[in-house]
């Protein structure tokens, strides 16, 4: 029960009383000072309460405005001429946080373009090795499958002379036959036959260069002599 309800309940409580006052002082005498000072009492009070209504009343009217439409409305659609609350609504990113999302975009697609280029940068340097790698391996198999042609048994770099001695199954050398000195799998340089001794090795001069730019090779006794696999 809302506020006026139990005004206007009290209202009409008031007045029954003031009736049964009434009444009573009837019985008494309507001129009885008692019966007309509680009449006048109760007729103030219900003056004053019934003013009191009116005022709660409007201002209740003013303020609940959706009591006084048809009862007949939906209770779920709202009242003509009430403001319908607004539904969510789906805030759009700002000029600043469009030009953020566009920077970070342009900095991801130029990193993605960056690594694919170290990519494919490191895939030929790979390539490269591996082709490099496949022509040394080559080179030392040829190195390697190079026929022995005998052993150096002295050498003086400071006279670049060289003296070896022959494989059993050797075929003989003309003098400025160019040989190749190897050791382990790479050849360390080169020699030109100058004549065959009578003890049956060869007297060889060093070449400069060649395998070794610095000058002469440093070639030691034990060194292989072969004939050089790159002509």
């Amino acid at each position: 029960m809302n506020t006026t309800n139990f005004l206007l309940g009290t209202t009409s409580i008031l007045i029954v009383v003031a009736f049964a006052f009434s009444f009573g002082g009837l019985n008494e005498g309507r001129n009885s000072e008692a019966s007309k000072d509680e009449l006048a009492k109760l007729t103030d009070a219900i003056e004053q309460l019934a003013a009191e209504n009116r005022a709660l009343e409007r201002n209740y009217a003013r303020t609940n405005p959706q009591n006084n439409t048809a009862t007949s409305v939906s209770t779920t659609t709202p009242p003509s001429g009430l403001p319908i609350a607004p539904g969510p609504t789906t805030s759009n990113p700002d000029s600043e946080s469009l030009g953020k999302i566009k920077e970070l975009e342009d900095k991801n697609r130029a990193l993605e373009e960056k690594a694919l280029a170290l990519e494919e940068e490191n895939n030929r340097a790979n390539e490269e090795r591996r082709q490099i790698t496949i022509e040394q391996n080559m080179a030392a198999k040829k190195v390697q499958m190079a026929m022995d042609m005998g052993t150096v048994k002295s050498a003086n770099k400071e006279q670049a002379i060289v003296i070896y001695e022959p494989s059993p199954n050797a075929p003989s050398f003309q003098p400025s036959r160019i040989l190749a000195i190897r050791r382990n799998t790479g050849i360390i340089g080169t020699i030109v036959i100058e004549r065959l001794d009578a003890s049956g090795q060869y007297i060889a001069t060093m070449r400069p260069h060649g395998y070794s730019p610095d000058g002469y090779p440093d070639i030691q006794p034990g060194d292989t002599v072969i004939v050089d696999p790159n002509g």
